[in-house]
């Protein structure tokens, strides 16, 4: 059995939305930042004492995308999963491009709008953040232009960690209408009955 330890309102929900989507049988072991993930139990899960972690048999895995990428790669079907080592190099691509150039911008916006008290927020930091945001979502935008999903015309692994990020944007109410096919594929993932699924999450 796997188990999976995390919130929905963690990186957590991204290795659950992978789960639903494979359709692999888990136990959710609810797991705050907070003291939960400090408590000797789960630095022996996890010694960084961050959340998610999941456990596959006598296996542990840290890292919310190292985890996805486990799991598709054992658990995908074909086309989701791709078959050649040049797809999966795109699956690996986008997944590691996704928390490198769109993650830490996003975490900024939602440092600045929402859990900063108001009278330390910088509106330039987040107006910087704002406009580099850009980048990445014209690279995208080009790219679903090109074809109704990442890697084609399936969504696959790399649709989902991809669009798991975005799921930042949600929670600032991130303006995505400059950028039509971003927001079409993005509404596609997010329509997902896998997707669906994360809000009985706790």
């Amino acid at each position: 059995m796997i188990t999976l330890y995390g919130t929905a309102q963690s990186r957590a929900a991204r290795c659950a939305w992978m789960l639903e989507e494979l359709g692999v049988a888990y136990r959710h072991v609810p797991t705050s930042f907070k003291g939960e993930c400090r408590t000797p139990e789960f630095l022996a899960i996890n010694p960084n004492g961050h959340i998610p972690a999941l456990r596959d048999g006598d296996e542990i895995y840290w890292e919310s995308l190292a985890i996805n990428l486990y799991l598709a790669e054992k658990y995908g079907k074909p086309g989701f999963w791709p078959a050649t080592a040049e797809a999966r190099g795109h699956v690996y691509q986008w997944s590691f491009w996704a928390i490198t150039e769109v993650e830490p911008l996003l975490i900024t916006l939602l440092t600045q709008l929402v859990f900063l008290p108001e009278d330390r927020r910088d509106p330039k930091v987040a107006e910087n953040a704002r406009n580099k945001l850009d980048t990445p979502c014209r690279i995208l935008e080009e790219r679903l232009a090109k074809s109704a999903y990442l890697l084609g015309d399936a969504f696959s692994a790399a649709d989902l960690n991809v669009a798991s990020v975005f799921r930042l944007g949600s929670v600032i109410k991130l303006d995505l209408s400059a950028y039509p096919q971003l927001s079409r594929w993005l509404a596609e993932c997010r329509a997902r009955p896998s997707h669906g699924k994360l809000k009985a999450m706790p």
